[in-house]
């Protein structure tokens, strides 16, 4: 059950507070009055006795990351770790349970060729709880990854603000623009490969082919319900 309190965590965690916006944006504006971060420069215009004019904003990619940026990517990639690994350890139970039911249906589905449905749905049920856990997980994990965004958002908006090859931009940053951006990596939207870690090979063999055979089955009862 999501609840109120745990609601108001995660809001709590995605705010960036006045003291980090401060830190942010003196940081921005330090590092900006210092030339910081080097723009790789490819185009210019204007005569050779005038100051030359940037034409675009240097791609995110392309821009060598400061250090406060460095800094707050890797805090908010540790935390995001910490809450993963401390989820896992919650759910080990549910983990090792999922892992020894995943044999049996291997077994009873490919070796013995002798489905059981009721037993397939109990598993599913199990199934089900993980990836609720770990969509709960996720919800918080994506909220530290916001308030470090806002924090990048406003280092950057004080670099741009300071800088003086950012002032002599003919065409401004996109509103999209944040170099160093923090995103949850992708095994966050596939929680069934969690299942798989730290598992001798048959194990994890079976614990894959034991989700193909749940999600098979998931899907002929869904073809059979929109069949006229």
């Amino acid at each position: 059950m999501i609840r109120t309190d745990s609601v108001n965590r995660v809001v709590r965690r995605g705010h960036l507070g006045r003291t980090a916006r401060f830190r942010a944006r003196w940081r921005g504006k330090r590092d900006g009055e210092r030339g910081v971060p080097r723009i790789p420069v490819r185009q210019f215009e204007g005569r050779r006795d005038e100051p030359p004019v940037l034409i675009d904003p240097p791609d995110p990619e392309e821009l060598p990351l400061p250090a406060y940026v460095m800094e707050v990517r890797t805090t908010a990639r540790r935390a995001m770790e910490q809450m993963r690994s401390s989820m896992i350890g919650q759910e080990h139970a549910l983990i090792s349970k999922l892992r020894a039911e995943s044999v049996r249906v291997v077994t009873q589905y490919d070796v013995r060729e002798d489905p059981r449905p009721a037993a397939l749905a109990r598993y599913g049920q199990w199934v089900g709880q993980w990836r609720t856990s770990v969509d709960r997980c996720r919800s918080h994990a994506q909220a530290v990854a916001d308030q470090a965004n806002q924090q990048l958002a406003c280092y950057w908006d004080a670099v741009r603000a300071s800088h003086p090859q950012f002032v002599r931009l003919v065409r401004r940053p996109p509103g999209d623009w944040l170099p160093g951006r923090v995103e949850l990596d992708p095994s966050w939207h596939r929680p069934d490969v969690w299942l798989l870690a730290d598992d001798d090979e048959g194990a994890r063999t079976a614990t894959s082919r034991a989700l193909q055979i749940l999600e098979r089955q998931n899907a002929d009862r869904a073809d059979a319900r929109s069949a006229p």
